[in-house]
């Protein structure tokens, strides 16, 4: 099974005092075994409902979606047997330290008693809270409490995790500690699916990721891919920094063909072409009289493919 998510004209529309509000709009969405997978778009874009609709908690108006291969509205109970979720804002009972609070959920999950104890320790070991799994959680910080959320994912030992905003409001060292562990269960052969609207933090995490707005798949895919493509259809990028007569290499690089664009800004030269030209920068500098000592390809980031494919939706 190559794919672990699959839906295939999802729609879900909730009604409420006469009005209709769309939540997914004939979503069509594929994620890979064994990647970390993006789920980009802002508040409001339908991806919690995503995720509520693929774990059996909410049922889609029209469509269908397989998760491992499951029916989720069929099979929704096996599906989240096997799928660990952190919720947006996971809560606790502060009253409970963090291994009691484990071992209420675990026996929410049918997971039988004499297998809890281990379960519940593997887990708290993971995200590093084992020292301190006889502590009220009432005392935990924020990013206490989020790699707790964690560890309830990992009771079932899931071969999917779903995390809804998983960095939010959390301090620079908890987000990256989330990171590497996001990183840590990919290693280990699980899939983790990311959604966020905080590309910043978790974007650099993954392998192919999914840009939603208004309930619809905008574009998708791997992220090297999808760089390669908008460089394609929007140019190439390059930037040069050299000694010498650099006017009359900047002048050079106009003539060339395919160059749309060539500027100085500050001390660099940078042109905008729709190939990549550094053969022939490379070539003309020492023709024109320029020692180049910079000469790099600048390629989009995650923001740059999300504010070019967000404003398509």
């Amino acid at each position: 099974m190559e794919y672990v998510i699959e839906t295939d004209g999802l729609t879900k529309i909730y009604r409420s005092e006469g009005r209709e509000v769309l939540a997914l709009d004939h979503l069509n969405l594929k994620v890979k075994r064994n990647s970390v997978f993006g789920l980009l778009g802002p508040n409001g874009a339908g991806k919690t409902t995503l995720i509520m609709t693929l774990i059996g908690l909410t049922l889609p108006t029209s469509g269908s979606a397989k998760v491992l291969g499951l029916d989720v509205v069929k099979e929704s109970l096996k599906v989240r047997r096997k799928v660990g979720v952190l919720p947006e804002g996971a809560a606790f009972y502060d009253h409970l330290t963090a291994e009691q609070n484990l071992n209420y959920i675990a026996a929410l999950n049918d997971i039988p008693k004499e297998a809890r104890r281990g379960r519940i320790e593997e887990a708290l070991r993971v995200v590093g809270l084992l020292d301190v799994k006889d502590r009220k959680v009432g005392g935990f910080s924020r990013g206490m409490k989020q790699r707790l959320g964690i560890a309830q994912a990992l009771l079932k030992d899931p071969e999917l995790l779903i995390f809804d905003e998983p960095t939010a409001g959390l301090d620079p060292e908890a987000a990256r500690a989330f990171k590497d562990l996001a990183l840590k269960f990919r290693d280990g052969g699980k899939t983790v699916m990311i959604s966020t609207h905080l590309l910043f933090e978790v974007g650099p995490l993954c392998d192919h990721v999914a840009i939603i707005n208004r309930g619809r798949i905008v574009v998708q895919g791997n992220v090297k891919e999808l760089v390669e493509k908008m460089m394609a259809e929007e140019g190439y990028r390059i930037r040069v920094w050299g000694r010498g007569n650099v006017g009359k290499l900047v002048e050079a690089l106009a003539n060339l063909k395919g160059v749309k664009d060539v500027r100085l800004e500050e001390n660099y030269i940078v042109i905008n072409a729709a190939s990549d030209i550094r053969t022939e920068v490379s070539r003309l500098a020492p023709e024109c009289g320029v020692e180049v000592a910079t000469l790099e390809l600048l390629t989009p980031s995650l923001e740059d493919l999300f504010m070019k494919y967000y404003k398509w939706g």
